[in-house]
């Protein structure tokens, strides 16, 4: 069974939709049991890359040479003639074994997809809430909150209190998204909560929006650090929130 929105649903997962593109397939996805079984595979195969006990530190010309080695043209051809999928099916089967544990290695530190962002942040987000530790520094002044983060993470969160807007700050917490640790700052908004995860940047290609299982997130850059908002609220009170945090003084 195949559905013909496929080559749609794949460009999206690969990160190369933006915009009202990405947000009608995202819709489709939302629909369509094949697609979201392509999602799910191409998930659960990215965390598993990422979260292998067994690490190790590749040598630092391993991308130079996989990359050269792409670029040889009987390479190109070959991939061409037979498809993707012929490609790692012989890749699989005698000498190819050196260039799969190669290619398996190099996608292993690449840095995660739109797609993989976009499932992982609102994993961690419904994750937290079902598990009750949304906050593990609990209070309204941010002079408390950003502290709090020194020395647990290698990275300064902005925090501000937007309260006067009706985004009260409530504490923070740490998290991972995609494998990378991450802080969270929280804020509630009426009875809903409001996540803003924030990252170092890894040179990931960021989904500017996202809709999953009815939770809202919102992502963007500023200088090396990669920011998601993650709730349940109205697209236009997200909209609202991620506005305020980027207009807010560093």
């Amino acid at each position: 069974m195949s559905c013909a929105e496929a080559l749609r649903t794949q460009a999206l997962l690969d990160g190369e939709l933006q915009g009202d593109e990405a947000r009608a397939a995202e819709r489709h996805i939302e629909t369509c049991p094949i697609c979201q079984a392509a999602r799910a595979d191409q998930a659960a195969l990215s965390a598993a890359l990422r979260s292998h006990p067994v690490r190790y530190s590749a040598p630092p010309d391993l991308a130079a040479r996989i990359s050269a080695r792409l670029d040889e043209a009987p390479v190109q051809e070959d991939m061409a003639r037979r498809g993707v999928g012929r490609f790692w099916m012989g890749a699989a089967s005698g000498a190819g074994l050196t260039g799969l544990a190669a290619a398996l290695a190099f996608l292993a530190i690449l840095p995660p997809s739109a797609a993989d962002l976009a499932g992982a942040v609102t994993q961690a987000h419904t994750g937290a809430l079902m598990a009750g530790r949304e906050i593990a520094v609990v209070s309204t002044d941010h002079h408390t909150v950003k502290p709090w983060f020194a020395g647990r993470i290698a990275l300064s969160p902005p925090v501000t209190d937007f309260a006067d807007q009706g985004f009260r700050l409530t504490g923070g917490r740490l998290d991972r998204v995609a494998g990378q640790p991450a802080a969270v700052v929280v804020y509630g908004h009426g009875r809903h909560e409001i996540d803003l995860f924030v990252w170092a940047d890894q040179g990931s290609a960021l989904p500017a929006s996202s809709l999953r299982h009815g939770y809202r997130a919102i992502f963007w850059k500023r200088r090396d650090l990669d920011f998601a908002a993650v709730s349940d609220v109205q697209a236009e009170e997200l909209n609202h929130f991620s506005a305020l945090v980027r207009a807010a003084p560093e």
